[in-house]
């Protein structure tokens, strides 16, 4: 039972990351009445995330889970509380570069934390678990925000958020096994998990992968608005996480058929040409179909990426591999959201998600170019 605790616990701590740009653009304009303010404090905190998460990573791996959770994690709900307070525009955009800082790595600890206490050949399922209940958590996450956002106010809802981040973090220190030895780097390869090429392959990839995400979030709204059903962007975001849902749970009692690396290949190609007809698209109920069926793909690619890396990190480098993990998803979903806001400006119904598609396909060329790297030992054990 310890694996589902530690995956419904990480979860839960993950709710005030996972919703923080929402929850810092209403706290922002709530405290300081300016979305300029509050959208440099999302920024702030999207960036300093990125620049923490492989640091923290790799603490994780040489000074230990319950060790590293526990430090950051005291600082990161000091500065959530404080934060909800701050008026001083400046105090405010300091405040969440400073919450981008201390961010307790709880996605890196989960994901590294998994692959030490599952078997290998039950790697599949546990991973794809992992990606449902992320895929609950952005569903959820948005009316839990919203929710509390109608029935008190900004402030009340990132100190709620925070409450149930810190319960999932507890929950997280104490799924860690009590006997659970830290892992040091092998010095011989560099001590990185970067210096692995198999990492850095699947670092590229997930940067063009979270690109066509993060252009997806602002295309969706783009396109309701442009067919006059700016209310429906919530139900089409929906049913793109439903059919995110389906695939995951296929993949959760399927198990994986193929090989680690070509199914990592081919939910890729999946992915692009799936995306191809969004741009074809011109109603809402069309739109819908088509979305669900990209959707379907997206949680066994996750569940596959986090396997790979699993297996591909060198020897206690897993925790480090996963925070650049996130530092390039990070940058990608940022560069998706810049991009399509340009092309969505435009004002084309339809034709701006061939940007999600030219995304996806560099993504599926370079893992093709780089697809040796990604050929993983017979017997390799994840670290």
């Amino acid at each position: 039972m310890r694996t589902p605790f530690l995956i419904v616990a990480n979860t839960l701590a993950t709710l005030p990351v996972a919703m923080r740009p929402l929850l810092l653009v209403l706290l922002g304009h709530d405290r300081t009445d300016s979305f300029a303010v509050a959208g440099a404090g999302a920024a702030a905190a999207s960036v300093c995330l990125a620049v923490s998460a492989p640091f923290f990573g790799r603490l994780l791996s040489s000074n230990g889970h319950r060790a590293i959770l526990s430090a950051t994690g005291v600082p990161f709900v000091v500065v959530q509380v404080g934060l909800a307070f701050v008026t001083h525009p400046v105090g405010f955009v300091v405040g969440c570069a400073l919450l981008g800082l201390c961010t307790p790595p709880t996605m890196s600890s989960g994901r590294s934390m998994i692959a030490r206490l599952v078997p290998p050949e039950r790697l599949t399922r546990a991973y794809s678990l992992n990606a449902i209940a992320q895929e609950f958590l952005y569903l959820g996450g948005p009316l839990w925000v919203t929710g509390l956002v109608a029935l008190a106010d900004a402030p009340a809802a990132v100190l709620a958020t925070c409450a149930v981040g810190a319960l999932g973090l507890l929950g997280a220190v104490a799924a860690v096994p009590s006997g659970l030895a830290p892992e040091r780097p092998d010095g011989a390869k560099g001590g990185s998990a970067i210096a692995a090429a198999p990492i850095r392959t699947i670092l590229g990839v997930h940067s063009l992968y979270l690109t066509s995400l993060g252009a997806m979030w602002v295309l969706v709204p783009a396109f309701a608005n442009e067919l006059g059903e700016p209310g429906r962007a919530g139900v089409l975001v929906t049913v793109w996480s439903l059919g995110s849902l389906i695939g995951g749970a296929v993949l959760a009692a399927r198990g994986r058929r193929v090989p680690l690396r070509t199914a990592y290949v081919g939910l890729l190609a999946t992915l692009a040409v799936t995306s191809v007809p969004l741009a074809t698209i011109g109603s809402l109920g069309w739109f819908a179909v088509v979305v669900l069926g990209f959707g379907l793909p997206l949680a066994p690619f996750l569940a596959t990426t986090d396997e790979l890396v699993a297996t591909a990190a060198p020897p206690g480098t897993a925790g480090e591999a996963y925070g650049w993990l996130m530092t390039a998803g990070q940058t990608g979903s940022a560069v998706g959201s810049a991009v399509a806001g340009a092309v969505a400006d435009r004002g084309a119904v339809g034709a701006p998600f061939l940007v999600v598609s030219v995304a996806l396909v560099a993504a599926l060329v370079l893992a093709l170019v780089r697809r040796r790297t990604l050929r993983i030992p017979v017997g390799s054990t994840p670290t």
